[in-house]
């Protein structure tokens, strides 16, 4: 038997778990959310098992860490490297953005969409390609120690496609959304 509707709300606040972060999880809109939560609608039971079984999940795996469930090891690209290979990289990997170093520093970020977006922009697409990546490249990937909680990277990968993961300043690992849905499936 699953618990009552108005414990959707309760539990999804005690998570810290928005609406709309709810509701994207589920693949169905927030205002869908918003409506069961305030008894305006009545939803199928399907959808209701899915909402609990998925803040249970959420709430079992609260004790999870950052490196329990990081990606390793983390595939990047030099910022004075050609354009042309980070998106060798991006296709042999399936990976949808890349971390940059310039040196030993994580200086940057090339995303999948980037480099769409400057290829689309010009008359001779080789010309982007052989370009380096620092030219390119957006702000650096947020970065947490291995040790943060599950629960506090979800509201960071709501503004975030991936985050780094470090032990004293190292990069161990990196973390995207498809990490945390292994996590939770």
């Amino acid at each position: 038997m699953l618990p009552e509707l108005k414990e959707i709300r309760e539990r999804r606040v005690r998570l810290r778990i928005s609406q709309r972060d709810l509701a994207k999880a589920l693949g169905v809109s927030q205002s869908n959310i918003a409506k069961i939560e305030r008894n305006k609608i009545s939803p199928s039971y399907i959808l209701v098992r899915r909402i609990f079984t998925y803040l249970d999940s959420v709430h079992n795996n609260s004790g999870a860490k950052a490196s329990d469930i990081s990606s390793k090891p983390v595939a990047s690209v030099q910022a004075d490297d050609a354009v042309q290979k980070a998106v060798h990289i991006l296709q042999s990997t399936g990976f949808k953005q890349l971390p940059v170093k310039d040196g030993d520093i994580w200086a940057g970020s090339v995303y999948e969409k980037t480099i769409s977006r400057h290829l689309m922009e010009t008359n001779d697409p080789r010309s982007v390609l052989r370009r380096q990546v620092g030219q390119i490249m957006d702000e650096a990937l947020p970065s947490v120690a291995e040790d943060t909680s599950v629960s506090a990277l979800i509201p960071l990968l709501q503004h975030s496609q991936a985050v780094l993961v470090t032990r004293k300043g190292r990069v161990t690992g990196i973390l995207t959304n498809t990490d945390l849905l292994k996590l939770i499936s």
